[in-house]
């Protein structure tokens, strides 16, 4: 079913498209400023998307940088990955300013860290936007797909990776882990040796520089939910769907007033989700859905099994090649002369 259901730009899924094609990985996706006009994008203006003051360039004070994601879960819209870095020697200052786990903090709290944060002159930050079509296109991908997880080191390594590249004197690294945090741990530092890292759970509640790269995480990607717009209204002019995720009511009623029984919905969701995969692949009927069926060379597992079994008693000397029964059904049969 969704081979056919990547977006193509700003409108209606693309029929026939492949999902391997759309995007590079790991972490280049991202332009410099998430501009009005693009795919599911900011229509209130450009985001921008990093900020560094002169003072953290090519300087020999230690710095200390922190990453945190926000939107992980969410049916609709992106993930945003959020990094705040600054002088060590700047910590107390940091404490001072209140940040802490951005989920814990009211939405005016949160608007008010991160005007501050940006106007303050002593943080740096850089955030990272996966928009819900980039994620679909590598969760579904028939070839290697491309997880969740994998997606969030990626896209938390190149935030190092740039950061480094500005000249910054990076020292300590605390990240918010995905995953096992030691399996984490050990996998960044065999990238950056140079850095003493912490990988931990919770850890926007535990560091201030990881609470700051919270707030450099949540608020972005309220913003861009909050103004998302579509190119073509008659595609979708209902933008009431809540925080997005599968639990919020007014999201859950979105996706079923707005449900393509072809298409599902426009790229601002995650086709790769739980919700989304129940409507189309699932249960495609039940749900008002077309059910689309696509040829593929695919053999049934049980059948490999069975005949690499019998290969390896020696009851068969060569496997034999099995054709999707669509072949059958036309009445195609394998060329012997021309």
């Amino acid at each position: 079913v969704f081979a056919a259901l990547v977006s193509s730009g700003a409108g209606w899924p693309t029929v026939g498209a492949s999902m391997a094609q759309h995007h590079p990985w790991p972490d280049n996706t991202t332009p410099a400023t998430v501009a009005p006009d693009g795919p599911g994008q900011s229509a209130v203006g450009s985001l921008p998307l990093d900020q560094c003051c002169d003072a953290l360039i090519n300087s020999q004070d230690e710095v200390m940088m922190g990453i945190d994601e926000a939107g992980r879960g969410p049916t609709l819209g992106p993930m945003v990955y959020g990094s705040a870095f600054c002088r060590v020697q700047d910590e107390t200052r940091l404490k001072a300013m209140g940040f802490a786990d951005s989920k814990t903090l009211t939405e005016a709290k949160r608007e008010s860290l991160w005007s501050e944060l940006r106007s303050v002159g002593f943080i740096g930050w850089r955030i990272r936007v996966l928009h819900a079509q980039e994620i679909s296109s590598g969760m579904l991908r028939r070839f290697k797909p491309y997880n969740l997880n994998a997606m969030s080191h990626d896209a938390a390594i190149g935030l190092v990776r740039q950061v480094l590249e500005l000249g910054v004197n990076l020292r300590y690294l605390y990240v918010d882990t995905v995953g096992d945090p030691d399996m984490y741990r050990m996998k960044l530092e065999a990238i950056f040796p140079s850095l003493q890292i912490t990988v931990a759970k919770k850890a926007d509640s535990i560091y201030p520089i990881v609470s700051a790269a919270s707030i450099c995480a949540k608020v972005p990607r309220d913003n861009i939910l909050a103004s998302w717009k579509f190119n073509d209204d008659d595609m979708c002019s209902d933008y009431s769907w809540g925080c997005g995720y599968p639990g919020d009511k007014e999201t859950v009623r979105w996706m079923k007033a707005n449900m393509h029984p072809l298409f599902g919905w426009p790229n601002v969701c995650r086709f790769s989700w739980g919700p989304a995969l129940e409507v189309l692949q699932k249960n495609p009927r039940e749900h008002g859905a077309v059910e689309v069926r696509w040829p593929g060379d695919e053999v049934p597992e049980q059948v490999q099994q069975r005949d690499a079994m019998e290969f390896f008693l020696g009851k068969r000397k060569r496997a034999p090649t099995h054709r999707h029964k669509i072949f059958g059904e036309a009445g195609l049969v394998p060329v012997e002369g021309w």
